[in-house]
């Protein structure tokens, strides 16, 4: 299909306009006029581009793209690495942020609470897309340790708890933001959920989460937000019948740490 008709669809269907976002949403970087096969993966890292290169993909769809509002930096460095493999490949870069995030049917929080076999799925703000985060509640009552061994286990990566509770503790209900959610209770004293489920958090993370008796499950940016870009993925090869192969680079599980204290 045409580069343009692929863009306009996903615009009308991830509802693009709604949205108030930093990411320039949308095609960020035109190459081929037809698309027959795309990449997906989390972030447009040049080693997710040289692995749509490598795989023979006329386009990369990603929830980080390379261009945001009201950025402005020299193209050097690694940027202009991911730049030039980008051009002179001639593929094509979609990028979305938010408008992936929030949609109901494969967005990242969609994702994971489908994942989690949530029920009365809706937004933090009631019927508002906007908001972005979503909740939802067990039909049974989970452990803290329950619920951190299955979203270890389904993502493949690991799941710290933060908060001074019991790993025995039942939980009803939880409020699930991917990536850089934990801004829902940074500054919110009084949280209107029981626990929350993001990807990273902020120093200040911890102490809200201690002080209110609220368990935050911390998953990893990326691991939080493999879901939704590969459901798009693969909403848009069954739609119109091109191939779909998902890039998954297991970011967090790569980071290793080393002890110095003895040296």
């Amino acid at each position: 299909m045409q580069i343009d008709e692929l863009t306009a669809y996903l615009s009308s269907y991830l509802d693009v306009g709604a949205f108030h976002d930093a990411s320039l949403n949308g095609l960020q970087i035109e190459g081929f006029k037809n698309c027959t096969k795309i990449a997906t993966a989390v972030t447009a890292s040049l080693e997710a581009i040289d692995a749509a290169i490598e795989e023979g993909a006329d386009t990369l769809l990603v929830h980080h793209g390379l261009l945001w509002k009201g950025q402005m930096s020299p193209i050097c460095g690694t940027l202009k690495e991911r730049y030039s493999a980008i051009l002179e490949s001639n593929i094509n870069l979609l990028a979305y942020h938010l408008p992936l995030d929030a949609n109901m049917e494969v967005g990242n929080n969609s994702y994971l609470c489908h994942l989690l076999d949530l029920k009365n799925i809706d937004y933090v703000s009631p019927g508002d897309p906007s908001s972005i985060a979503m909740k939802g509640s067990f039909s049974k009552k989970q452990s803290i340790s329950e619920i951190a061994s299955l979203l270890a286990d389904s993502l493949q990566t690991s799941v710290s708890v933060l908060g001074h509770c019991d790993r025995d503790t039942l939980i009803s209900d939880v409020t699930v933001c991917s990536g850089s959610g934990s801004f829902l209770i940074d500054s919110n004293y009084v949280p209107g959920f029981q626990a929350l489920i993001t990807g990273d958090v902020n120093e200040q993370t911890y102490h809200m989460s201690k002080e209110t008796g609220t368990p935050v499950f911390v998953l990893g940016h990326d691991a939080s937000e493999q879901g939704g870009i590969k459901l798009l993925g693969d909403h848009i090869a069954r739609r119109f019948d091109i191939e779909h192969i998902h890039l998954h680079f297991n970011v967090e599980n790569e980071v290793s740490i080393y002890d110095y204290s003895d040296k």
